[in-house]
């Protein structure tokens, strides 16, 4: 009996120790959907180090950008789901790229979230040198120049892709649509003058001492008071997205709540909360199922944007 008690203990204990939890014995590694610089990149690397802390490990982080964050969702999708490998992306980039390129090695179901961090609110924004001072001078300059004036975006089908489509229907104008590997090259784009106007993070916007002509929302953004939103400048476009921390499908369910709970406690963290603040980011923390559900339902909306406004790749 007693052999059989210690037979039966020890098969046991390797579950008892999963069904623990989950303590990592090495580093991680956090990948990036979009360019260095970058919203989406500041708020991962403060999120890295907020989880590495609750974890005992070290985060590396690790940009893996270009086609509107799907490069990065594909190296996710394709990862061994044991915990060591996570991403940090937006829903548009896990949902709405396979729906605009069917070829993506990945769907929305090849992910685990784990837990949402941020939505970003777009700014319609312009150098300080350019002549447009409002949203109204952009769309009557457009109007005289048909096709002419040219806008940048973090990619085909992305929410700054929508929201300027939005912006231009409801301008009833044409512009010529550039897109970059991130939000972060755009910056440069319009202070050179290569395009007139960009749809960014409005924090990042703000960061780079651009003019900010409008919000993408309905509602005021309190970290930007003086900024009217386009709506009430008459235009109708208020896109953002949401996004945070993924995983590949099949993680373990110990490992998942194991990662859940260093993401929850982590943003809850005053050094997290300090980095948050600088960026002017509000924490939008979300669990993983909860996570799940808000992507679902912001990819069924913009999927259905994305054809009434008959974007193609």
């Amino acid at each position: 009996m007693r052999r059989l008690l210690l037979a039966l203990t020890a098969i046991a204990a390797p579950a008892l120790a999963q069904a623990q939890g989950f303590t990592p014995s090495r580093s991680l590694q956090l990948l990036v959907s979009f360019p260095p610089g970058g919203a989406t990149d500041l708020l991962a690397r403060a999120v890295a180090q907020a989880m590495a802390s609750e974890l005992g490990q070290s985060i590396a982080v690790i940009n893996r950008d270009g086609g509107a964050g799907s490069v990065g969702a594909a190296a996710l999708a394709q990862a061994r789901p044991d915990g060591y490998t996570l991403g940090f992306t937006t829903s548009t980039s896990v949902g709405l790229q396979p729906h605009l390129n069917p070829s993506l090695p990945y769907r929305l179901n090849s992910f685990t979230p784990i837990c949402q961090t941020f939505e970003l609110v777009f700014a319609l924004a312009v150098a300080l040198e350019s002549p447009y001072r409002t949203a109204a001078d952009l769309a009557a300059a457009a109007r005289a120049q048909p096709g002419q004036l040219s806008f940048g975006v973090n990619g085909t089908g992305s929410a700054a892709h929508l929201a300027m489509a939005e912006f231009v229907r409801a301008a009833d104008v044409q512009m010529l649509h550039v897109p970059y590997r991130g939000d972060a090259p755009v910056v440069p784009a319009l202070l050179s003058g290569d395009i007139a106007a960009g749809s960014l993070a409005a924090s990042l916007a703000d960061a780079q001492g651009l003019r900010m002509l409008g919000i993408f929302s309905n509602t005021s953004n309190p970290y930007f008071p003086n900024v009217a939103t386009l709506p009430s400048q008459g235009f109708a476009a208020t896109q953002s997205v949401i996004g945070g921390v993924l995983a590949p499908a099949g993680l373990e369910p110990p490992v998942r709540a194991a990662l859940e709970r260093a993401c929850e406690a982590g943003l809850r963290s005053e050094g997290y909360r300090t980095v948050a603040e600088r960026l002017r980011e509000r924490i939008a923390y979300l669990d993983g199922p909860a996570f799940g559900a808000a992507i679902e339902a912001d990819v069924a909306a913009k999927r259905a944007l994305l054809d009434a406004l008959g974007i193609r790749p």
